[in-house]
């Protein structure tokens, strides 16, 4: 029986040519050429290394991981052996660790305070900053952050375009501020005659003696008085929270303390100044508060103002 051919023409005779030629038989003529298609060749994986788990869970690993000996943790102290290592630590000698010298700006800011309350400088005298530079040798920083340090106590004022001047206060401004003054004051000295001991007569002894001397430099023009009053008396309140309202709003009473003082010579002050301390230190409250009030009063009369505190 002969097989009829199941494609003719077209794309069946593509296709017997095809498979013609893959059989190895010549292609019929007439049909189309076979195109050759380019292919791109595949890259090669390389099998993924294995993780440290699949590793140690190979089966020769666990041959291999046997045969080597099992390093020990190393073991505390035990607490016998270190007690005697933090007694030897303890009882070494420690450095006596200085603090820090004050920076040029602190020192120059302590030294512009001095002057300003003992005198040296007088309310609205102007503090120029070429004469701190020819006198102290320091750059421009430093000067001008310690006459910021005194513009912040209230010791000094900027006004514009004027640079820096001691502050200058009016007659009402200053028996406000002594008012304000004389109101701790009374306080202070009753809680220090109240704490009053036999440590507190002693030092009474050498602030008055400390007194004394600032007293006596009156005549020459160079009065010491630099708050050692207020600070002892201060001091011996053990109130922290009023030392520190004392040192930031009533610090610029004393430049006005000192004036008084100066002014007087000391003729009424130095004798009520004494009075206060001994006071206070014989735990005398009523008196020590009266006292308070006459030398404040006595302070503002030496300046040239009367007023009902």
């Amino acid at each position: 029986m002969q097989r009829r051919p199941l494609f003719r023409g077209g794309h069946c005779g593509v296709l017997r040519g095809q498979c013609k030629r893959e059989q190895g038989e010549a292609p019929i003529a007439g049909s189309a050429p076979r195109r050759r298609t380019m292919t791109t060749p595949r890259r090669r994986t390389q099998p993924a290394k294995a993780s440290a788990v699949q590793r140690r869970s190979a089966p020769g690993a666990s041959s291999k991981a046997s045969s080597k000996p099992a390093s020990k943790s190393p073991s505390k102290p035990a607490a016998s052996e270190a007690m005697p290592a933090a007694a030897a630590l303890n009882a070494m000698p420690r450095p006596e660790a200085e603090p820090p010298p004050p920076s040029r700006s602190a020192w120059l800011a302590q030294v512009l305070r001095e002057r300003i309350i003992t005198g040296g400088y007088r309310p609205g005298e102007r503090i120029r900053e070429a004469q701190l530079r020819e006198e102290f040798g320091f750059s421009n920083g430093p000067i001008r952050e310690a006459l910021q340090a005194v513009v912040a106590d209230g010791l000094a004022e900027r006004p514009p375009f004027q640079g820096v001047r001691v502050k200058l206060l009016s007659k009402r401004e200053i028996v406000e501020l002594f008012q304000v003054r004389l109101a701790i004051l009374e306080y202070a000295v009753e809680l220090a005659a109240r704490a009053a001991t036999p440590a507190t007569a002693k030092s009474a002894a050498e602030i008055k003696r400390s007194i004394d001397e600032g007293f006596s430099r009156i005549e020459s023009g160079h009065p010491a008085f630099g708050g050692q009053l207020s600070q002892w008396l201060l001091a011996a309140t053990g109130n922290r929270i009023m030392c520190e309202i004392w040192d930031r709003t009533l610090q610029q009473t004393l430049i006005y303390v000192n004036a008084s003082f100066v002014r007087s010579r000391g003729r009424k002050s130095k004798a009520m100044v004494h009075a206060l301390i001994d006071h206070i230190a014989a735990g005398d409250v009523a008196e020590a508060r009266t006292s308070a009030r006459a030398l404040t009063v006595q302070t503002l009369a030496d300046l040239g103002i009367s007023a009902v505190l």
